[in-house]
């Protein structure tokens, strides 16, 4: 039988003051993972050649890269990022709070099984 799987991302988020921890969402298999960064920490500049990766800034104010755009995203805000184009966080923002990021990578082959999912008629 199904339930309800209620998660806060507060109790989730995990910090280390040696790198920024990647926290993967209970059976999301890697596609799902919070990203928490202390002052000062980043991910380096990388693609992901299959999939597109959305971020939701969950909590705090980060710095991300994306291609050769550089923008400051604030807590509430979506980025996405095509399959294929470089990209980068830091957080730089004053020194002084975490960053928290919900990551999704949606594979290509995911599109198609949306659209026919949203076609279904439902009672």
């Amino acid at each position: 039988m199904a339930r309800v799987n209620l998660m806060n991302v507060g109790s989730l988020a995990t910090f280390s003051s040696e790198k920024y921890c990647r926290v993967p969402i209970e059976n999301a298999k890697g596609l799902m993972r919070l990203l928490c960064f202390e002052p000062g920490q980043g991910v380096a500049l990388h693609t992901h050649p299959k999939s597109d990766e959305f971020f939701f800034v969950a909590e705090g104010t980060g710095r991300i890269t994306v291609g050769e755009d550089e923008r400051e995203a604030e807590s509430g805000s979506i980025i996405r990022v095509p399959a294929g184009v470089a990209h980068r966080w830091n957080n730089a923002h004053g020194g002084l709070h975490r960053l928290v990021l919900l990551s999704v990578l949606i594979p290509a082959s995911a599109y198609a099984a949306a659209d026919e999912a949203t076609e279904q008629k439902f009672v």
